[in-house]
């Protein structure tokens, strides 16, 4: 029997909604998707939670018209530079007397690295596992192979209590239940980068309309991830501001005009505000709106850079640097990246199957959600029912949030 499970993104500038059907082989098939303008948004955090939760239950009203059907439970996408990422490592001395790993040797190695806990008024969203060491070599499932010593780490993410509350309360108030809260950067990682580019290494960035998120992968596993605030609606308002004139103007200019990088052919070229040549109406160098954005993208990949200072490694990024999110759609972003960044930068493109209409960059995150959340992310040998009951549960209780019925 199929199972119909959802997927939310509070994005800055749209709420997005997607419902997908899980077929009893594991195939996931879209059957509904919709999004509404997002006035609740600054930044990749909530700031008019009634504006926010209007947009997102209109979007999820929507996606479950086109789809027929109704959700119980979502995967929700969470950013914001309220997150914060650290390495959390851990070890345990296998305990048998033959020398073979168990189960529990991984689960003690796991528990010592997630010991530590964050800071007052903060909480875990997502533990990302990294690496199973045995011995001091990467093995991928050590259980029933003789060793002395399991090491094993987590990428962790914290957030702001309040932050996260108030998401989790945008979706109970739809009368949901949130199933997992996955991290933007990766949910985006996941569907934009398959496992063979993951595991050469590669840095996902996805650059969105308040916040460019990013996750840098190494032989498989997540090794860093991180907000930026910054995106593409600091352009627009760079260019209303630079070139005066009103912001929805400012949006056509970038969307029908911009570029960020200069383009010989541009010289001497005007465009219009309006484009209709009317009273009001007023031409501007199509290089001055090029300087405008070329300011702004190349300041967010120099952020980007000294955010990753001596993580960048030629050896352990052999799958390049790949763009997504709206503000990707830029011409010229590719260069600015690969000259800041110092790797070979391109937009990515989707896996076979999406349909066209789906398959575009702004909406990688909330197609990634689902991917990534169907997936078992578990220690060997742990069943992924175990592990979300047992996260979630506590999450629940520590930002006090009961368990919907």
């Amino acid at each position: 029997m199929s199972k119909i499970i959802g997927a939310v993104e509070i994005g800055t500038s749209k709420a997005k909604a997607l419902i997908g059907e899980v077929a009893e082989n594991g195939s996931l098939n879209v059957v509904g998707m919709a999004s509404r303008p997002n006035e609740g948004m600054r930044k990749g955090e909530i700031v008019d939670f009634r504006k926010a939760a209007a947009a997102v239950h209109s979007a999820l009203e929507d996606a479950e018209k086109m789809s027929g059907t109704t959700v119980d439970e979502v995967y929700l996408a969470q950013t914001g530079s309220h997150l914060k990422g650290h390495m959390l490592r851990g070890s345990a001395s296998v305990a048998s007397s033959d020398n073979r790993v168990d189960v529990s040797d991984l689960q003690r190695a796991a528990e010592e690295a997630k010991r530590r806990k964050p800071d007052d008024g903060r909480t875990y969203v997502h533990h990302v596992r990294t690496p199973i060491l045995l011995d001091g070599r990467i093995v991928q499932d050590p259980v029933g192979m003789f060793g002395s010593k399991v090491d094993l780490g987590y990428w962790s993410i914290d957030g702001d209590d309040q932050a996260i509350k108030q998401a989790l309360h945008v979706i109970s108030n739809y009368s949901l239940e949130v199933k997992d809260l996955i991290l933007s950067s990766i949910a985006s990682s996941t569907m934009m980068a398959g496992p063979d580019l993951r595991r050469a290494g590669t840095l996902v960035i996805d650059m969105g309309a308040g916040v460019t998120d990013f996750a840098l992968y190494r032989q498989g596993f997540v090794a860093c991830t991180g907000v930026i605030p910054v995106g593409g609606d600091h352009v627009t308002g760079d260019l209303s501001m630079g070139l005066r004139v009103l912001e929805p103007y400012a949006e056509k200019l970038k969307i029908e005009h911009g570029k960020a990088i200069s383009d010989p052919m541009d010289e001497g070229e005007d465009v219009w505000i309006i484009g209709n040549k009317t009273i009001g109406d007023r031409s501007i160098p199509r290089k001055a709106i090029t300087d405008v954005i070329h300011v702004r993208i190349a300041e967010l990949f120099e952020i980007l850079s000294k955010e990753l200072e001596g993580l960048l490694d030629p050896d352990e990024l052999k799958g390049g640097i790949l763009l997504t999110g709206g503000a990707s759609l830029l011409p010229g972003v590719e260069q600015i990246a690969s000259k800041i960044l110092g790797f070979t930068a391109r937009r990515a493109s989707f896996p076979t199957g999406i349909d066209s209409e789906l398959a575009q960059p702004e909406n990688a995150t909330v197609l990634g959600l689902l991917h990534y959340g169907l997936e078992d992310h578990g220690l060997p040998g742990r069943k992924k029912e175990e592990v979300e009951a047992g996260f979630l549960g506590k999450f629940r209780k520590m930002v006090g949030l009961g368990a919907q019925s």
